[in-house]
């Protein structure tokens, strides 16, 4: 609406100096190499006016041809970006579906078109997950690792097909490398945890705990039954090497956790032991 109003005012305002012209005549004399000749006033400035208007005319042709190749560039290079977001959504959505036929189109269309998209990277994984190439997917999750921004993605993928596999030491180096690029990942957290349980490793689980329990992966009252677990764990395993320490654990373990049975049954049976049996029959 402004425009059509500015254009409007333009209009009345050229017309109203055209007019103003026309109702005072008068000449102009020119004298140029040896050329004489006289032109109205009105005639000279519509003249001038066209002369301005073909002159804005060849600069506009002039700068058109120059960026005209710049401009070509980007117009394909809006549509292959648009065309390569399209197969990503498209892949994403045939991944979930289970379709592995449009999956695998998808994936190679957006390979083609957005090569350096990490998405590009985690559809054409998954793809190829869903179709059974497990050294397909493992050598692009592998070459993930190579770029900052997917670095976490691709330990995320590479741990995923080593667990599948069966592959413990390499999915535990995996979820290792993981939390220490980002203690924030709480899948790492939780996946080294439960991995350094499976394969008896105290000390690294309460590590792995305490660094779960500092970057909030696990509640206060989950994370301390939890180490009164794996300090049970040491306890059964000291028990009859060092007393001691194993009276130490259980005690410590206890106290986290006073219904935690293991825990109160190896403290109460080390504390008899020691002839302390009042203690004993108090922690029982």
């Amino acid at each position: 609406m402004l425009r059509l109003v500015l254009f409007l005012l333009g209009v009345v305002a050229l017309a109203t100096g055209l007019s103003w012209l026309a109702d005072r005549p008068g000449l102009i004399g020119f004298n140029w190499e040896g050329y004489e000749g006289e032109i109205s006033v009105f005639h000279a400035v519509v003249a001038f006016t066209l002369l301005l208007g073909m002159a804005m005319f060849i600069w506009s042709l002039i700068r058109s041809v120059w960026i005209g190749p710049a401009v070509l560039g980007r117009y394909f290079f809006r549509r292959r970006q648009k065309r390569g977001l399209d197969a990503l959504s498209s892949g994403m959505i045939a991944i979930g579906a289970g379709d592995k036929a449009n999956a695998m189109r998808y994936a190679v269309q957006a390979r083609k078109t957005l090569p350096n998209e990490p998405l590009t990277h985690l559809l054409r994984a998954q793809a190829a997950q869903l179709t059974g190439d497990k050294a397909t997917s493992r050598r692009i999750f592998e070459s993930m690792l190579a770029q900052p921004d997917t670095e976490q993605l691709g330990l995320r993928g590479l741990f995923l097909e080593a667990q599948r596999e069966g592959e413990t030491e390499a999915a535990r180096q995996f979820a290792e490398r993981a939390l220490t690029l980002n203690p924030q990942l709480a899948w790492s957290a939780e996946a080294l945890f439960d991995l350094q349980c499976k394969q008896g490793d105290w000390p690294g689980a309460l590590t792995s705990l305490a660094s779960a329990k500092k970057h909030g992966h696990v509640e206060k009252q989950v994370a301390d039954r939890r180490r009164a677990v794996l300090l049970t764990a040491q306890a059964q395993g000291l028990e009859d090497s060092d007393s001691e320490k194993a009276m130490s654990l259980a005690m410590e373990a206890h106290g986290l956790a006073p219904g935690l049975v293991p825990a109160a049954a190896i403290a109460s049976r080390l504390l008899a032991a020691r002839g302390n049996t009042s203690k004993a029959a108090k922690i029982i």
